[in-house]
């Protein structure tokens, strides 16, 4: 049986530490969120990008009629930043396209490209972060659409994990 003496017990310590630390740093910087598919620019986002962008705050009913203000990122601003067309470019074969968002359980929820744009809606899909000035549950989040004109909370996609831009075929 080893013996540890207490010089060894400390160099065993330190050496765990430092082994830790690439871990520590990749789960810093690991991507919280993806958007693929047919976008001109595929991107990863980490967790710090996404809290750095520019953050809208809705009220909106959950499933049980109770109001809530949620705060995060407008959906059309995420696809600008991975080139999606909008605005007058949303024409012809270009509305055969739609997002697909993907939870982490698997849940799949589509959305049109005019239901995301300003030019054909005043309505504003968020990607939220928070819900009543503090970070989403664990069960919600990190990150949940929330669609607040909607009667039925039924395409509020929780824990979401990616967004994938795909042509709707027959």
């Amino acid at each position: 049986m080893p013996v540890f003496y207490p010089a060894r017990v400390f160099h065993i310590l330190i050496a765990a530490a430092f082994a830790a630390l690439p871990l520590a740093a990749h789960t810093q910087t690991a991507p919280a969120l993806r958007i693929e598919g047919q976008v001109p620019q595929p991107r990863s986002f980490t967790a710090a990008e996404l809290a750095a962008l520019p953050h809208v705050e809705q009220k909106a009913k959950d499933k049980e009629g109770k109001t809530h203000r949620y705060r995060g990122i407008e959906l059309r601003e995420l696809l600008r930043l991975a080139g999606a067309p909008q605005g007058k470019d949303l024409h012809g074969p270009v509305l055969g396209q739609a997002l697909l968002v993907t939870a982490a359980d698997g849940y799949k929820v589509i959305f049109a490209l005019p239901e995301l744009d300003p030019t054909f809606t005043e309505r504003t899909i968020l990607l939220a972060d928070q819900r009543d000035g503090q970070p989403l549950a664990t069960g919600q989040g990190p990150y949940q659409i929330i669609i607040p004109q909607e009667k039925r909370p039924t395409r509020w996609v929780r824990q979401v994990t990616s967004l994938r831009m795909v042509t709707v075929q027959p």
